[in-house]
């Protein structure tokens, strides 16, 4: 994941713990991560399978590409339907449970 960025005081962000950092390449989420796309292609964020209740991934586009965030389980409700975060977009996912998935927030 290139630069790795520690966010100690990410509680001003609602995450605690978390980790994040830049990404330029398909990535795998992992629970209270953090993703930032500075890059002007196509990138896919795979969001984990399953975390704990309230587990939170955030995202944000920087760049000039687009950012397709994908999920086994269903994000809002719909199984198979990524959401595109498009330049100067962020969102949160919180996972909710492996019967309802994410709520993109």
């Amino acid at each position: 994941m290139g630069l790795q960025i520690d966010l100690p005081s990410a509680g001003l962000l609602g995450v605690s713990g978390a980790t994040g950092g830049v990404i330029s390449s398909d990535t795998n989420a992992v629970q209270n991560g953090i993703y930032i796309l500075q890059f002007p292609g196509f990138v896919d964020l795979t969001l984990p399978a399953t975390m704990d209740a309230g587990g939170t991934v955030l995202v944000k586009n920087l760049g000039s590409g687009t950012m397709r965030v994908v999920s086994s389980i269903s994000i809002d409700g719909f199984s198979g339907v990524p959401v595109v975060i498009s330049q100067g977009q962020s969102a949160r996912f919180v996972y909710v449970s492996a019967s309802f998935g994410y709520l993109k927030a």
